[in-house]
């Protein structure tokens, strides 16, 4: 059911009024699941109205999760590092999303990393991961560990390590540097150049070839920056789009090959779920 249905007792003045109260929430968002002329009608004694579950829950994690496992990598009483599986997302963006890692983690009853930056849906997470991309990802469960982090991540985490099968035999190793220029549309492709512009931002990486087999490269990739879709957007850019990647022309395969291996702020955090790379050469797409 993804409604539940209210009976008001008293007369409330307008719907906006008596949903404010009730609910404690912003005009902007009742503006999100109902009109303005059904906000302006008046609330009698009696009324029933019919609410979203998404309004009434509204920056609630549903705790029934839908997807692969989530392990656990190691916990502290700072923070949870967990495995992220391709194909699921990090954080939900409404009480009705289902296949996430938080959604995941609730119902493994940990409460502790969810209790952090809880007006916002990503809660603790000290950063995303694509919906394709697997791999290591952190969770702060202590406020003052999560504003330290993420008042300066791209110093405080020190290395960031990633994994990722390509197409073609990698010949371009080494550091990169390449501009990007997003088109602000959701899901949309990184528009990167090799020359600076106007409202460009600057992304660093450096790729060492670790293997290669029937025109299909494993590669390591050390991140320096961290823009939406860096990786993926620099390789295609380089010629060597992910195995996986459709929308940066990479050819069809069971998934995105890309996976976040080790993350290191002081303190090492490893993915040994990249393991499992190695093996992917001897698996169809690569025959």
């Amino acid at each position: 059911m993804n409604f539940v249905e209210f009976q008001f007792l008293n007369d409330e003045g307008s719907r906006k009024e008596a949903l404010q109260s009730l609910l404690g929430c912003s005009g902007a968002l009742l503006k999100k699941h109902f009109s303005s002329s059904e906000l302006s009608r008046p609330v009698g004694a009696r009324d029933k109205l019919r609410l979203p579950l998404d309004l009434v829950n509204h920056m609630r994690i549903n705790p029934q999760y839908v997807g692969p496992q989530v392990s656990i990598l190691k916990e502290t009483k700072e923070y949870l590092a967990v495995h992220k599986p391709s194909l699921i997302h990090c954080h939900p963006l409404v009480y009705s999303d289902q296949d996430t890692v938080l959604n995941a983690l609730l119902e493994q009853k940990k409460f502790d990393s969810l209790h952090v930056n809880m007006e916002n849906y990503d809660r603790g997470l000290l950063y995303r991961l694509d919906y394709e991309t697997s791999g290591v990802l952190i969770l702060a469960k202590e406020q003052s560990l999560y504003d330290r982090m993420r008042s300066d991540f791209e110093n405080q985490m020190k290395e960031k390590i990633y994994l990722a099968i390509v197409e073609g035999d990698f010949n371009k190793e080494g550091k990169w540097f390449h501009y990007f220029k997003s088109s602000g549309a959701k899901g949309a492709k990184q528009k990167v150049s090799d020359f600076d512009g106007p409202d460009m931002h600057e992304g660093i990486l450096e790729v060492t070839k670790l293997a290669s087999k029937n025109q299909k490269s494993l590669v390591k990739v050390t991140l320096k920056t961290g823009l939406r879709h860096q990786i993926r957007a620099q390789l295609a850019h380089l010629g060597f789009p992910i195995l996986g990647d459709e929308l940066y022309g990479g050819g069809k395969a069971s998934r995105l090959f890309l996976h976040a291996w080790i993350y290191n702020w002081g303190e090492i955090i490893q993915d040994n779920e990249a393991d499992q790379f190695s093996d992917y050469f001897d698996m169809a797409e690569f025959k």
